[in-house]
């Protein structure tokens, strides 16, 4: 007998978890299936000897403080997993290293912008200006973001251009040439534009508006980090998904979504059980959910057009670090380091698109505001540098060893000159690369922002959650507003709400 359930879930990642667990908190009988045996997709960890890694991230927005809690922390608390969580608060947000100089970046606007006129104090004016605009755009977008899509929310249409002029005006701009016009000095512009790796594309081609809002987000609630990594955050959302009564399936993937006559009708999984439901979110990306798991047929043509004109995003390069001394003894005192062979961001895309050493990286170490990381007298540090997938397939595989061991050989040396002792101190190393996150998350070129953010394709642009089928809910990275933790758990949290009102049903709340 077939199964039936109301909606099905195809992936357990942050936005498949976070729209299971709205839908199963709002009564629906929803069932999520994910292939790999844990849930979380990128957010998880591994261990290694007496390590457990932290699998990607670096630090959590959206989480704020008691007194003024972030969105992400109150869409915990809606769903009920804040008590299960308990997050570390840094009081830095990172420190930037340059060859001339090293600087170290507080949360805040007042202590961020008196930091950077500090260094640079023949910019201030500008640098002021500059600011200002970044804040003016954040805070328009989150009156939209209010609204939870719903025109009617935003008051008279007549008058938005004139309410959300900063919003609409720097809509279709990059960072950079924006940034350039306050801002003269390469040096101050680069301090400006030093999270460039968390979006995935240099200043002069990522969107404006996305790297607004992501200064914005880390200024106004500093950045966060999860107590038992990101896959206590993963196993707390799947646990609040079993309270309200979801199934789920872990170690069971997805071989086909089934459409018939333009509708969803279910699935079939990989030991080729068919269940039925007539909702299905997919966290898979767009392209394999739409060209992999379904038949071309049901999709219309347009939609596979739409998907040619984006290109996958950045993947990473990682070098994990189990090291038997402290933070303090490597001298690390910032989570987050960013070590910069020069201030030509803009220049280091290149890099990125070879399979061949890398100068520019970030040195995390979750030590530094989670002294309990690892265990007495160590700590993890984790080397991470922005690098494209498809190259790596050009890597014959009995070179593929070397070669990577090679670029992390480079890494090493280079981050040894931030953190005296890495090396000599290492006890585990473990090296991976584009093709390691193709191999466990499945996404394509192993990208980690779903695909390129230009200003074309950014945030309120991106693609939405509504699918080209009926009964069909994208979720993830690739869809509206993008990359990220807090974006991805964004998405599942729009999915859902848009499923509940093809319902007519309005979430719930604690």
């Amino acid at each position: 007998m077939t199964r039936r359930h109301d909606a099905i879930v195809v992936g357990a990642g942050l936005g498949g978890l976070a729209a299971a667990t709205v839908l199963a908190k709002n009564g629906l009988d929803v069932l999520l299936l994910e292939r790999h045996n844990v849930p979380g997709g990128y957010a998880s960890s591994f261990v290694r000897d007496r390590y457990e890694f932290e699998v990607s991230l670096h630090e959590l927005s959206g989480i704020g403080t008691p007194e003024r809690p972030g969105q992400l922390y109150q869409f915990f608390e809606e769903i009920g997993v804040c008590p299960a969580l308990q997050f570390h608060r840094a009081p830095t947000l990172h420190r930037a290293v340059f060859p001339d100089r090293s600087l170290t970046l507080p949360p805040g606007r007042e202590a961020y912008e008196e930091t950077v006129c500090r260094a640079f104090p023949h910019e201030q004016q500008g640098i002021h200006r500059f600011l200002d605009r970044v804040f003016h755009a954040a805070e328009d977008f989150e009156v939209v973001a209010a609204s939870n899509g719903k025109v009617s929310n935003l008051g008279n249409p007549l008058t938005l251009p004139s309410r959300l002029r900063h919003l609409l005006r720097y809509l279709p701009t990059t960072w950079g040439p924006v940034l350039n016009r306050d801002v003269d000095d390469p040096a101050a512009r680069a301090v400006l534009s030093q999270l460039w790796g968390y979006l995935g594309l240099p200043p002069a081609k990522i969107s404006f508006i996305s790297f607004a809002l992501l200064l914005y987000a880390y200024l106004v609630n500093g950045s966060a980090y999860p107590h038992g990594r990101s896959q206590a955050l993963s196993s707390a959302l799947l646990a609040a998904f079993e309270r309200f009564g979801g199934t789920p399936r872990l170690g069971c993937g997805v071989a086909r979504i089934v459409a018939v006559d333009g509708k969803i009708r279910g699935v079939v999984t990989d030991e080729g059980e068919r269940i039925d439901a007539d909702f299905v979110v997919s966290n898979a990306d767009p392209v394999t959910t739409c060209r992999d798991l379904m038949d071309r047929e049901a999709v219309p043509r347009s939609f596979f057009d739409r998907l040619r004109t984006a290109t996958a995003s950045t993947s990473s390069f990682n070098v994990y670090l189990g090291v038997a001394r402290t933070a303090t003894e490597l001298g690390l005192d910032a989570h987050e380091i960013f070590v910069n062979s020069d201030y030509e961001f803009d220049r280091h895309e290149e890099a990125m698109h070879a399979v061949g050493p890398l100068e520019n990286f970030s040195i995390t170490c979750h030590n530094v505001v989670y002294p309990d990381f690892s265990p007495p007298g160590t700590s993890i540090v984790v080397l991470t540098a922005m690098v494209y997938g498809e190259p790596w397939y050009d890597v014959p595989p009995e070179q593929y060893v070397d070669t990577k061991n090679r670029i992390a050989e480079g890494m090493l040396a280079r981050a040894e000159r931030v953190a005296p002792g890495l090396r000599d101190g290492a006890e585990v190393v473990e090296v991976s690369t584009p093709l390691t996150n193709l191999r466990y998350a499945g996404a394509i070129h192993g990208a980690i922002y779903g695909c390129d953010g230009p200003a074309w394709n950014s945030m309120l642009l991106r693609m939405g959650q509504r699918g080209p089928v009926d009964g069909l809910y994208l979720v993830g990275a690739w869809t509206l507003p993008g990359g990220g933790f807090e974006p991805a758990i964004t998405t599942g949290r729009l999915a859902a709400t848009q499923l509940l009102a093809r319902l007519g049903k309005e979430p719930a709340k604690v």
